[in-house]
């Protein structure tokens, strides 16, 4: 088959144009390489069997001679063949529901036809649904702060040189890690399990999960959750940013776990405490090694790769452990910090007292620099 499709779950939008073919049509172009595509795959199974793709034909209207997008959606195999509809059901739905049914890539695409409206008819759109400038931002501002709508639309108005968008993200931003500082803390208090934080980062079927994964850092992103790999299941595994191909491994283990065992030994003199490594983190660190192998040694187009979503080779630069929370104990403090030094640079110790700490430094800097 000729037909190509834009994958916009992976791929970067700023290389395709909109641009006339003909009279009566025009086409969705790379910039790149002159490539031209049918339209757009909005969802990919794991195992890549199962797509739902969009076929978007433009038309030239005679009226306003713009050319108007028409647009199918589809539900097909790895080949983009149309499925069949399973039993005597004689419809098929097709949801865009949760991140998996490629909402957020439905949008994008909305997105991008619109980003085209001096060439593209998206006819009302804009009534409803609009990008608007920055003074039209504010003028909306003006209006709602005569109405008495929230105090911080005020601070907006008021000789604020921040990007007002990017300041209404932030107080959206600092509620939710706020909420999730709070919940981390609450880990921490009531010793909570392992399989407590796994089933709250699951919540829902999954969605909450990339929202959720913030506790780990806002710098990862694309989480993965409980792949398996030649029988081996790993917790987390997501990446450095939307640019890099790094990818992180995250091993979750209890907050009431320890990372160290004590036990007091009798001298003839004293009492003395020796600390070792916790069964749980002795049996943690090798696992999370083979699983990083394991991921490593598959090559491009595994099966096994592509069904937890990996196409491609995958190189982990770092494997991440979440265990426990710190105690109040200079000694243990003091080996923590000679155990984390013993550590290469590609294994990393972190306590549950980490992430609230990390979470809670992020949500101080963003309401100093949003003051509300």
């Amino acid at each position: 088959m000729n037909e190509k499709y834009f994958n916009l779950i992976s791929d970067d939008l700023a290389l395709l144009s909109i641009e006339p073919q003909d009279y009566f049509n025009c086409v969705i172009k790379n910039k790149a390489n002159e490539t031209i595509y049918n339209g757009f795959i909005l969802a990919k199974s794991v195992t890549g069997e199962a797509m739902t793709i969009c076929e978007v034909d433009f038309q030239k209207s005679d009226t306003d001679k713009k050319y108007q997008p028409r647009l199918i959606f589809k539900r097909t195999d790895g080949a983009f063949k149309e499925k069949k509809v399973a039993g005597v059901s004689i419809t098929q739905r097709i949801s865009f529901h949760t991140g998996g049914d490629g909402y957020r890539e439905f949008w994008k695409m909305i997105s991008f036809l619109s980003g085209f409206k001096d060439l593209v008819d998206i006819g009302n759109f804009n009534q409803e649904y609009k990008v608007v400038t920055e003074e039209e931002f504010y003028n909306y501002l003006k209006i709602k702060e005569k109405d008495g709508d929230l105090k911080f639309y005020k601070k907006l108005i008021e000789g604020s040189e921040s990007d007002a968008v990017a300041i209404l993200r932030s107080s959206s931003t600092i509620k939710l890690l706020r909420s999730y500082r709070d919940k981390i803390e609450d880990f921490i208090k009531k010793s909570a399990s392992e399989t407590d934080v796994q089933n709250w980062i699951d919540q829902d079927g999954h969605k909450f999960r990339q929202e959720r994964c913030m506790i780990f850092g806002l710098e990862f992103v694309n989480y993965k959750r409980e792949g398996g790999v030649s029988g081996n299941r790993y917790d987390l595994l997501t990446k450095v940013g939307s640019e890099t191909e790094e990818r992180v491994l995250i091993e979750l283990k209890s907050p009431s776990d320890d990372i160290f065992d004590m036990k007091e030994v009798k001298t003839i003199n004293d009492v003395k405490k020796e600390y070792s490594l916790s069964a749980s983190l002795s049996r943690a660190i090798p696992q999370i090694l083979e699983y990083k192998k394991i991921l490593e040694d598959k090559k491009a187009g595994d099966p096994e790769l592509e069904k937890v979503g990996e196409p491609k080779e995958v190189k982990i630069s770092k494997c991440i452990i979440v265990i426990g929370a710190k105690k109040i104990d200079s000694r243990w403090l003091n080996n923590l910090i000679e155990l984390r030094r013993s550590l290469n640079s590609g294994l990393e110790i972190w306590t549950y007292t980490d992430l609230f700490n990390k979470i809670d430094s992020t949500v101080k800097n963003l309401e100093k620099e949003c003051e509300f």
